[in-house]
């Protein structure tokens, strides 16, 4: 990729691969943005409210982003049905999806609200999150409360992000994430200086973070795509029939996700408390930040794999994911072993000595991360592709897995044990079955031509050359 950067005519050749590049280029300055607003936030928010508070704050915040999958996978079809919009010069289509994607959403958040307001209160919080004070239990369920309003406002607002997405327009959305990354830390500060609670401290940084939403909504809404807004009398039955369809399989593969990715956490909290949540994210976040390159090529990469599948553009296809894949290792690889060797002391000063993990579980952090990078790439081609099925299957399997090792692992060898889970299910499940599918995808498995004759479209196998 920094071949074909310095190769300026080729760029000039290839539009498509030259958006992507400026996508990630983009987000440089925003990823940038983001690591130090938490190497600034982290360790106030740690020393502030100490290892037990900060313990159930991190799992409240991962436990409650779990419901923004209740979507239906709406948001992600989104992603692909703009780009084939975008694909196909169709204006009117991009209209009809996001405006069917926007109501559907709208609709999923009011009933997910209605649900939630008649539950609530019958929840014990304090001991789903492993706290032994009533009083901190208290603080829990209000935010647990909050956060909650704030994802169900997100539901339909973040939509933004995945209509800048398909037009390919990331250093958009890159722009407004800073933004709200500095809102964030803005908001942490205040609530510590003016010495708040925790309840205090989650309804500022929700706050905060709506008003980047809200803010690129706007933008969008009324400068860089006013033509699209999501009017209800562009909200179309078929386009949401069709959007469900779809969406489907995203759905499942979001629900196994959490499974994998947002769990860890909450078992952590219930069976070993709270306070040995604080290594086990603190860890994971210093180790995240091995692969923040790769994410900020990634946003673009779909949206631009999704075009060219539409072209059936293979040749591109095939040359963009291995460049992607060769610079995802030789940029994770040396990240997650300069991590795995001065993590400890780079925690101990920048968090403190509550954080700071074993050495086990370090390592075995480093080298999910390695993993995990290597696997987002193939789950951005099979997402733009659309081949889901075997994915979507593979998937519950590991998060059943998963939660299954999760929970017998724990409570014999610690959090680690969580770890070990996670990456058992992911080697099994994932890996294996996902490299396959992606290795049929590139030889043209599944692409489908329209025969010149006779119209009709038919698949075309070129599996094997």
């Amino acid at each position: 990729m920094i071949h074909a950067l310095r190769a300026k005519l080729k760029l000039k050749d290839d539009p498509r691969l030259a958006r992507v590049l400026k996508g990630g280029l983009s987000g440089v300055l925003g990823k940038a943005t983001a690591v130090l607003v938490n190497a600034v936030s982290l360790p106030i928010t740690v020393r502030y409210l100490g290892r037990e508070q900060y313990g159930f704050w991190v799992t409240i915040s991962t436990t409650i982003m779990m419901l923004a999958v209740l979507d239906l996978g709406i948001a992600n079809t989104l992603t692909n049905s703009i780009s084939r919009a975008y694909a196909e010069r169709s204006e009117e289509m991009a209209k009809r999806y996001y405006a069917t994607a926007f109501w559907a959403t709208s609709a999923i958040a009011i009933l997910l609200g209605l649900i939630g307001a008649v539950i609530w209160p019958h929840i014990d919080w304090g001991k789903l999150f492993g706290l032994s004070d009533s009083a901190m239990g208290r603080q829990a369920g209000k935010c647990v409360a909050i956060s909650f309003g704030y994802v169900l406002l997100t539901l339909p607002l973040g939509l933004a992000n995945k209509v800048m997405g398909g037009y390919q327009r990331v250093p958009v959305t890159n722009m407004f994430a800073m933004l709200n990354s500095v809102l964030g830390l803005v908001a942490t500060i205040l609530v510590v200086r003016m010495h708040g609670t925790v309840v205090d401290l989650m309804a500022a940084f929700c706050a905060a973070m709506l008003t980047g939403t809200i803010l690129l909504n706007l933008w969008m809404g009324l400068r860089h795509e006013p033509r699209i807004r999501p009017t209800p009398r562009r909200a179309h039955l078929g386009a949401a029939r069709e959007i469900m369809s779809h969406g489907v399989l995203f759905f499942i593969l979001q629900i196994a996700g959490l499974a994998v990715f947002n769990s860890d956490n909450l078992i952590i909290a219930h069976f070993l408390g709270a306070e040995q949540v604080t290594p086990y994210a603190v860890t994971w976040r210093l180790v995240g930040y091995a692969s923040v390159l790769q994410s900020l090529v990634v946003p673009s990469l779909w949206p631009a794999f999704s075009e060219a599948y539409v072209g059936q553009d293979m040749a591109w296809i095939r040359a963009a994911y291995r460049r992607i894949m060769r610079a995802t290792l030789l940029i994770v690889t040396p990240a997650a072993l300069l991590v795995g060797f001065a993590g400890r002391w780079i925690i101990s000063v920048w968090a403190g000595k509550a954080a700071v993990p074993n050495p086990g579980l370090l390592w075995g952090m480093c080298f999910w991360a390695l993993l995990l990078a290597i696997t987002v790439n193939q789950a951005a081609l099979l997402a733009a592709t659309q081949r889901l099925q075997l994915q979507a299957v593979c998937s519950v399997l590991t998060a059943i897995l998963n939660l299954v090792l999760s929970i017998a692992l724990v409570q014999r060898i610690g959090a680690i044990g969580v770890l070990s889970a996670t990456i058992i299910s992911y080697l099994l499940f994932v890996v294996l079955p996902q490299s396959w599918e992606v290795r049929r995808i590139l030889h043209g498995r599944y692409l489908t031509v329209k025969s010149e004759e006779e119209g009709p479209i038919e698949e075309v196998s070129t599996y094997g050359i």
